[in-house]
């Protein structure tokens, strides 16, 4: 009976979009608390000049939208796009995509973000800023109705997987200090981790999913309160009653998940009074 419950709730999960009202928005928020008194966050953007074959007007142009970066996303992709438009075949692309991405996603067209991300990446497979990007959001946008749901998954999981390998043995940028580089990787880390847990809360592999997002809110400064939510169900369905009542009472106190949080609250309350709690 418990087998047939638990594959019930991960069809479920498979094709909820709870995060939808807000995914966007709450990462934007996060990520102008990070860039607030220590300018950019970025790991592994180009700077103006480091490409040495490009022309003085391509050069110009590049340092215009390595200018707008911290700034208005809207304007942020009206420079990139003006840029890829006048240079596609500029050394600077891949670094024009990797920024795209960030303000696609600050600006919640995660379809355009997703895309620009994945040509970043596929110029550039080692791009410590954008997989962390792509394995966050990828998971959150497969749903039940996905026709190649597993493939994505998968994806973004490979993705989060190399972000991680690369994000522990990378040195520190010389121009930035420790605690920013320290904060910048930490972030990055959580989302990677993140991308993880939602791919296994929507594969049903709630203990795997459980591992990756307590690290995720344990890395960030600012935890995501899906990540939350999902500790909370994926403790419910594994029958660890305190924990998932730990991880909502978290969530259902503020945000756009708020009436999801206080729902599963009161059912693992009720849950935990009348059924044994698992062992750990």
């Amino acid at each position: 009976m418990r087998h047939s419950i638990t594959k019930a709730s991960a069809l479920v999960l498979l094709s909820f979009f709870l995060m939808s009202v807000a995914w966007a928005q709450n990462q934007n928020q996060k990520n102008k608390k990070d860039q607030k008194g220590q300018g950019n966050t970025s790991l592994d953007q180009e700077k103006p000049g480091e490409q040495g074959a490009a022309n003085k007007d391509e050069l110009k142009a590049y340092k215009e939208v390595y200018d707008a970066r911290n700034g208005d996303p809207a304007h942020m992709i009206e420079v990139g796009e003006g840029f890829l438009a006048k240079y596609p075949m500029s050394l600077y692309v891949g670094a024009v995509y990797s920024e795209l991405a960030s303000a696609y996603l600050n600006a919640n067209q995660p379809d355009k973000m997703v895309t620009a991300g994945t040509k970043a990446v596929e110029i550039n497979p080692d791009n410590v800023d954008v997989l962390p990007l792509l394995a966050w959001a990828i998971p959150r946008r497969v749903t039940g109705q996905t026709p190649d749901a597993a493939q994505q998954l998968s994806k973004a999981q490979d993705y989060a997987k190399h972000g991680i390998q690369l994000l522990t043995t990378m040195p520190k940028p010389e121009e930035m200090d420790d605690a920013a580089f320290t904060k910048a990787k930490n972030e990055k880390l959580a989302m990677c981790h993140d991308g993880i847990g939602v791919a296994e809360v929507k594969t049903g592999k709630y203990d795997d999913a459980i591992a990756e997002l307590n690290q995720s809110v344990e890395l960030s400064a600012t935890p995501d309160p899906v990540d939350f939510y999902l500790l909370g169900v994926a403790n419910q369905l594994t029958s660890h009653f305190s924990d998932a009542i730990s991880a909502f009472t978290k969530c259902s106190t503020a945000g756009p998940l708020q009436p999801q949080c206080k729902a599963g609250l009161d059912d693992a309350k009720k849950k935990s009074q009348n059924s044994l709690e698992a062992p750990k």
